[in-house]
């Protein structure tokens, strides 16, 4: 649609069987984007861009795996235009322009953050010099490997609070806001049973302010997906609405602010607020209580912060 760029966002984790391919396709065939991006493809560049044109797409940036790990591509349409700024086997950054978006360039980033714990704090040192590197308004999509409240993890396996803060500060000192989301509240699933099961939300999008002020209108949306242990991303680039806007509104997705971990209160809050409620503590109940807190904070943030 006119003032509309549909931009999915994929953990293949491999796409080399043909029922990974054939979900793939049917994806694009559906939701019809101007841009793919794609992580986790485990290919050469070969097969990349034999996938490229299975697709469908005239267009591509890879980035090979590394052996049997790794593997970006970033896949567009005759419909935007897009310059290659920099690569490499955690990002793919370009700057893009649309016709359909009225503003002359938008920086898209491409992420994938380090899988291996004792190294992901290089991906919060690549986010923080990518920043540094232009003021073009700023989105910065994928599979981030981590989480930014320890409410975006079910299941055993916590994560350790400095894992957490250190991507909070990284989001912080790009200036980030996350887009928030529509759909079930997490992006990767372990698929193991009972008490092993383990859902996290690892994959979302952020925009910086300047993003935020020409495109803040823009969703995101959770599409599960049967080939691969991650849900897709869905990111509605849309122009912010300068008028008429009342008379249309859609439900706002739930956001996220990292300001309000800097209340002295939140951490009791979110603690008094959380509520799975009797019976036992699966899926249901945990999505329950997270749509319950979700209700609360945006009350909460109303009452202490004002409209944020």
């Amino acid at each position: 649609p006119a003032g509309n760029l549909n931009l999915p966002s994929v953990n293949c984790q491999g796409y080399g069987r043909p029922e990974a391919v054939q979900e793939l396709r049917h994806l694009v065939e559906e939701r019809r984007p101007s841009v793919l991006f794609l992580m986790e493809t485990k290919m050469g560049e070969e097969r990349a861009l034999g996938l490229k044109r299975d697709l469908g797409f005239p267009n591509a940036i890879i980035v090979k795996s590394e052996g049997l790990s790794g593997g970006l591509a970033l896949l567009w349409r005759h419909d935007v235009t897009v310059a290659e700024v920099s690569k490499s086997r955690s990002h793919i950054d370009v700057m893009l322009s649309c016709d359909r978006l009225r503003i002359s360039q938008l920086r898209l980033t491409g992420f994938y953050g380090e899988p291996r714990r004792e190294r992901r704090k290089e991906s919060w040192y690549l986010m923080r010099f990518l920043r540094a590197q232009s003021s073009v308004p700023w989105l910065c999509v994928g599979d981030f490997n981590e989480v930014l409240s320890v409410e975006e993890q079910f299941g055993v396996n916590e994560r350790e609070q400095w894992q957490v803060a250190a991507f909070q500060d990284a989001v912080n000192d790009c200036g980030f806001t996350d887009l928030g989301f529509h759909g079930l509240p997490f992006t990767w699933d372990n698929r193991q049973e009972g008490d092993r099961n383990v859902k996290v939300r690892l994959d979302r999008a952020l925009g910086d302010s300047r993003f935020m002020a020409e495109l803040g209108d823009s969703e995101v949306f959770h599409l599960p997906l049967a080939e691969s242990d991650h849900a897709g991303l869905l990111v509605e680039v849309r122009q912010r609405e300068t008028s008429d806007r009342w008379s249309r509104k859609r439900p706002k997705p739930f956001r996220y602010e990292n300001m309000w971990k800097s209340h002295g209160e939140y951490t009791d809050f979110v603690n008094s607020s959380w509520d799975p409620g009797p019976g036992p503590a699966d899926l249901s109940a945990t999505a329950r209580a997270l749509t319950s807190l979700q209700a609360s904070l945006k009350s909460w943030d109303r009452e202490v912060f004002g409209s944020v």
